[in-house]
């Protein structure tokens, strides 16, 4: 991508993954940034611990995820104890009640992937260092300056006051954010006090390392503890809840110990090391706004989730490949309406997951565990003017592929949209005048045309049926940078691509707003 000059950088606030993956994918687009984090160190424990197979795509974009992928492993099948003996085994996919998936074309990576978040953390943080960009631990943020032009940050750096005054400021730092209280945006929701759990990273030898295992008290089945193998180490994951009533333990191997002889007799472990270890209850808050002028909020700093399904470090980091390539594209000179539809975006998919896994909002969607069907379809930014309304549509994820070009070579299209910004996607042939559609737009970001029947002839069908297309059918896909579909179209193609490029790129538009679709 062409370089930037911005005179002052993007300001990220927290180094865990929210941050670090914004701090990574700005750093891809030739945007300066600094990211600093009020602990001293890189914050350790295992805490989530399963990556989704949409965020290995995203992954994937920031050229982490073999990193990944080596470092961890898939979910262990999950044992149940009851009196000592083994009650029953199942994977987690039959624990979900569905089939084990299996990879095709259109989707690279099928599989929750399980690895340590301490783990995660320090391959991003590697790759961040790689780019010339460290963590500035120490660094607490203390005030916020927002003047319209920029927003002049005031951090305690070694015992001193320091300003940095950057663009704009991202905010990825918790569910604590101090950032979001200095803005004053409320964090509405509910502290769940009947939901503690203690969670430790542990070390023992008396333990299969193939299972998840899990027993619960014959007396009270909600005195349970679950112990799950760290893939790519010799520790296990220790999480038990805490009875209503009870006191918060002491934090300490012995607890551990306790626990479990108490609750898993007559089963007989020894714990011999503790390497991290917390109490916490359940939250699930929605900030009342994920943008207030040039600060935006990422992650738990704008959402915390229910636990179930691990979707908080996968939600999280969704937030931040959506962010990135729109401040970027303003930073080179688009619209700055084009930030508002961060918030109408990643706003709506936190709070569907407010209600759980499997409870659908007033649309009747349910969240997809593996948030491969995240979309964005009600966005001003997703125009779909087709008569179709199955299949894939404007907002949603766009397919993989496997491509082979008429020389033979073999690639696949995220390889494609992985080194562009938008990429359009044509069926059909393509129109000379695409080329001078995307002009104005290659002043703000990097526009790739595919011609798939001409450029990849025998990858053609496998495409078209993956994106939802009959055989000869006409048709045009405009993938943006963060991988969704933001144009679809199968009919005046010159004449829609040109309308969906100047909503994006042009300020005489007023607001967002969606193209009417054909025949309605």
């Amino acid at each position: 991508m062409q370089a930037v000059v911005v005179r002052d950088p993007v300001l990220i606030v927290g180094a865990g993954p929210a941050g670090l993956v914004t701090a990574l994918e700005f750093t891809r687009r030739d945007i300066d940034v600094r990211i600093i984090d009020r602990s001293s160190a890189p914050a350790g424990g295992s805490r989530a611990k399963g990556i989704q197979p949409r965020t290995l795509e995203i992954l994937e974009s920031l050229g982490v995820v073999d990193a990944v992928l080596e470092a961890g492993g898939p979910f262990p099948r999950w044992r149940s104890y009851r009196a000592g003996q083994v009650a029953w085994e199942k994977s987690i996919y039959e624990l979900l009640g569905i089939e084990q998936p299996a990879p095709i074309p259109a989707v690279p990576y099928p599989e929750t992937w399980m690895i340590p978040q301490w783990r995660t953390q320090e391959i991003l943080t590697e790759a961040l260092a790689q780019r010339g960009v460290r963590v500035e631990y120490g660094s607490a943020l203390t005030g916020l300056d927002d003047d319209g032009a920029g927003v002049t940050a005031t951090v305690q750096q070694a015992g001193q006051p320091v300003q940095i005054r950057a663009s704009y400021v991202v905010a990825a730092d918790g569910a604590a954010s101090v950032t979001r209280t200095l803005l004053g945006v409320a964090f509405d929701g509910i502290t769940r006090d009947d939901e503690r759990y203690l969670t430790a990273d542990v070390r023992t030898s008396d333990l299969d390392r193939m299972y998840w295992h899990n027993w619960a008290s014959t007396d009270n089945p909600a005195a349970r503890v679950s112990i799950c193998p760290l893939p790519g180490t010799d520790v296990f994951q220790f999480v038990a809840p805490l009875l209503p009533g009870d006191e918060i333990p002491e934090l300490t191997l012995a607890t551990i110990q306790r626990l479990f002889d108490e609750r898993c007799e007559p089963a007989s472990v020894t714990f011999d090391e503790v390497l991290w270890i917390t109490a916490h209850r359940a939250n699930e808050r929605l900030a009342d706004r994920f943008r207030q002028g040039r600060v935006f909020l990422v992650g738990d700093a704008a959402h915390t989730v229910p636990a179930a399904g691990g979707q908080g470090m996968n939600t999280a980091i969704g937030d931040s490949h959506n962010l990135v390539w729109k401040l970027a594209a303003v930073l080179r000179g688009a619209p700055d309406h084009l930030l508002d539809s961060y918030e109408l975006e990643r706003r709506l998919i936190a709070a569907r997951l407010m209600n759980g896994l499997g409870v659908a909002d007033e649309n009747g969607e349910t969240p997809d565990i593996f948030q491969l069907r995240d979309h964005y379809r009600a966005s001003p930014l997703s125009v779909d003017v087709r008569d179709i309304r199955d299949g894939v549509r404007a907002g949603d994820r766009a397919p993989d592929g496997s491509l082979t070009t008429v020389e033979g070579s073999s690639l696949r299209l995220y390889d494609i949209t992985r080194d562009t910004d938008l990429t359009v996607l044509a069926f059909g042939g393509t129109d000379a005048r695409y080329r001078d559609s995307i002009a104005a737009g290659m002043r703000v970001m990097a526009i790739r045309i595919i011609d798939v029947d001409g450029e990849f002839p025998s990858s053609a069908t496998a495409l078209r049926a993956s994106y939802g297309l009959q055989d000869g059918a006409r048709a045009l896909f405009v993938i943006r940078p963060d991988g969704h579909i933001g144009l679809a179209a199968d009919d005046t193609l010159t004449e829609r691509l040109e309308e969906y490029l100047r909503q994006l790129f042009h300020r005489d538009e007023l607001a967002l707003a969606p193209i009417a679709p054909a025949g309605i």
